[in-house]
């Protein structure tokens, strides 16, 4: 099973079809967290995650579900480094907030070298001094997928439980705060990227 992360630059339709297209196995849609300023770019409107068979062509199937042009979309392979237990209804809206970033390693270092870095390292530094996290999932970029896409190395998923969680339980002290931020100079390039502060509606 492949992973199409896409970016949908207009205002997708409702998925509400009981359905999806074939081969494609799973989606979630994440959309801009109301009443917080945007910290995404102002044409971006929702990130959907596709999870899909190994015989579908990816960019059909991220077209097919996000239903919008223009749409930027890579396939990744993920990592789920720790996970929340659901136990809301499928199709209701997670609770919490989630923030997704999409991040470039440092330019000295290849996209290996950047992925071994963020699970070998970062994730055990992120278990400890990260308490609040509900959720989090790496997805390293195997392949852009749509023309003219922007150069990205990762896309991270950090899922809290509540927005309060967010604000004032990101970090468990001020030394950890410190090393994470320490740790994320050596390998990301933190001005190349971008992030959205979105909900996230889990359909299939």
């Amino acid at each position: 099973m492949r992973k199409v992360v896409a970016v949908a630059h207009g205002e997708p339709p409702g998925h509400t079809a009981p359905t999806l297209p074939r081969g494609v196995v799973g989606l979630s849609v994440h959309r801009p967290y109301p009443g917080t300023a945007a910290e995404h770019p102002g044409d971006v409107h929702a990130v959907c995650m596709v999870w899909l068979d190994d015989d579908v062509d990816p960019l059909d199937a991220a077209r097919a579900v996000v239903g919008v042009e223009p749409m930027t979309a890579y396939v990744v392979d993920e990592q789920v480094q720790w996970d929340y237990v659901r136990d809301w209804p499928e199709g209701e809206v997670t609770p919490g907030v989630k923030r997704i970033s999409f991040v470039r390693r440092l330019p000295a270092l290849t996209r290996a070298e950047f992925a071994t870095h963020w699970t070998d390292v970062h994730a055990p530094l992120a278990r400890v001094h990260h308490p609040a996290i509900w959720r989090y999932v790496q997805n390293v970029v195997v392949d852009a997928i749509t023309p003219d896409a922007p150069e990205v190395d990762g896309v991270a998923e950090l899922h809290f439980r509540t927005y309060d969680d967010l604000r004032h339980r990101m970090y468990d002290s001020d030394q950890g705060r410190v090393r994470i931020r320490a740790d994320v100079r050596a390998f990301i390039d933190a001005p190349a990227g971008w992030r959205m502060l979105s909900t996230e509606r889990v359909l299939h």
